[in-house]
């Protein structure tokens, strides 16, 4: 049956139709920034201080190692710059893993993307953000189940958290079905706001003192701040992710050759400056030596400064930070499965657009049905954390594709050109692999768990290719 039955119901575009065009461009600078800069600055800055002070409990070695992680995302960005500007289609790492290493490669990277990567940190900061901010925002039946099933040896239960997640995923979905410009408007909103009041919270300690018992100081005694600086900057290296984003709608930014590489460097840039006054209002409330006994540093830090009042307007923060990320996660990761759809390395149907908006709709319904669940699984945080080894190892991939295009492409235009190569590339697939080593020795079982599942999409992969081969 021929796409055009379908119009009454769907009202979607034929995928031959979707061959011969692309996304159309309407992301600006402005908007594409706030994308990146929303897609970073998401939960983890807040979970990451307890974690990276255990390592680093002093405030100047501690504050040094924030910057070190950025400027390590900040190398990360001005590769991929390059790549974004050199091929502007939807699609990021899985367009530039193809043209510099071929289609297996690429397509076990998308694989990894659409089935696991993309749909499960939806759900998990879907899923984290009704059960961990909406108690403060919307009471604590918030974390009540509204169904379970015991039979014995199986309990299963859904809360409404959950089902409040899998509304903030139809709700975002939504917005990006309707349009991109309505989607970057969102964007900037949301990101704006968190930014506005951070800086505000700078300033403001500037005049402040911290009230209050301080938690008890961990033991530093005999620590190297030079032996604890590596695993301290390992979770903050993570906690900058995010920073690639706008390379995944590379055909819709107006002006792609400037405006992707000046997006991914200014919202890298405003994430660390962010960052750093994220973490030197939190010095100021406690040292780095008492943030690991503390039940939640950003809580406690703000409510010394500023009082009762403050934490529950970090919570407001929080939300407004994680919501961001959520939205730009939807975006970016809907134009994966769009891209290998083009390629015949997807179904069909995850390339039609809608013919109303120009957004790839099916993309990213199913990008939500898949997200809606892992969050009725409640196993979604076990998958991501499962790939996130093998997310590292195709950034290093995607990385090196600079290096690859630049020696096998020669002829090919780029409108900028990573600055420092070869030795940016170099320096960040070196660190990046160093991270891996670190994570092999700390979580062996999960990087094998996340090989295998992505191993699993070479069967898939040998599928489609059998069905694209012409036949005889």
């Amino acid at each position: 049956m021929c796409a055009q039955s379908f119009r009454p119901r769907v009202n979607v575009v034929s995928l031959d139709l979707i061959m011969t065009a692309r996304l159309t461009p309407k992301l600006g600078l402005l908007a594409a920034t706030a994308v990146v800069l929303g897609n970073i600055v998401g939960v983890m800055v807040f979970l990451t201080p307890s974690i990276a002070a255990v390592h680093l409990p002093y405030n100047t070695w501690y504050l040094a190692a924030w910057a070190v992680g950025g400027i390590l995302a900040l190398l990360g960005a001005l590769c991929l710059g390059e790549l974004g500007a050199m091929m502007p289609e939807a699609g990021g790492d899985y367009i530039f893993i193809r043209e510099a290493f071929g289609d297996r490669t690429a397509f076990l990277s998308g694989w990894t993307s659409v089935i696991i990567t993309f749909p499960g940190s939806i759900a998990a900061m879907a899923v984290g953000l009704c059960f961990f901010q909406g108690p403060a925002l919307l009471g604590p039946g918030v974390r009540s189940p509204i169904f379970t099933l015991d039979l014995g040896a199986y309990y299963y239960t859904v809360s409404w958290a959950q089902a409040l997640g899998i509304g903030i995923i139809a709700l975002l979905t939504g917005i990006n079905h309707v349009g991109l410009r309505l989607t970057g408007w969102v964007q900037t909103a949301i990101t704006a706001t968190p930014l506005a009041l951070v800086l505000v919270a700078g300033v403001a300690v500037l005049f402040v003192s911290p009230s209050g018992p301080v938690p008890p100081a961990v033991a530093t005694a005999g620590k190297s701040p030079w032996i604890g600086l590596w695993p301290a900057i390992v979770p903050i290296f993570f906690a900058y992710a995010g920073w690639n984003v706008t390379t995944y709608i590379g055909g819709e930014i107006k002006n792609p050759g400037r405006n992707i590489p000046r997006s991914l460097i200014l919202g890298t840039g405003l994430a660390i400056v962010a960052y750093l006054v994220v973490q030197w209002v939190f010095l100021n409330g406690m040292p780095a030596a008492s943030m690991p006994n503390a039940k939640f540093v950003p809580a406690e830090a703000v409510t010394r400064l500023f009082g009762g009042w403050a934490g529950h307007l970090l919570m407001v923060v929080i939300a407004l930070a994680v919501m961001g990320s959520l939205n730009a996660t939807v975006l970016a990761g809907a134009r994966i499965s769009y891209a290998m759809s083009g390629k015949g390395m997807a179904f069909g149907l995850m390339g039609t657009q809608s013919r109303r908006f120009g957004t790839p709709a099916a993309a990213l319904w199913i990008q939500a049905a898949l997200a809606a669940l892992l969050v009725l699984t409640g196993r979604f945080d076990e998958l991501v954390k499962y790939v996130v080894g093998v997310m590292l190892i195709f950034s290093i991939v995607t990385v090196a594709a600079v290096l690859e295009l630049r020696h096998t492409r020669p002829e090919l235009e780029r409108p900028y050109r990573v600055w420092g190569y070869p030795y940016t590339p170099i320096a960040f697939v070196l660190f990046c692999g160093a991270v891996l080593v670190f994570l092999w020795l700390q979580s062996s079982r999960e990087l094998l768990w996340g090989v295998l599942i992505t191993a699993l999409g070479l069967p898939a992969f040998e599928w489609i290719r059998r069905r694209k081969a012409p036949k005889d």
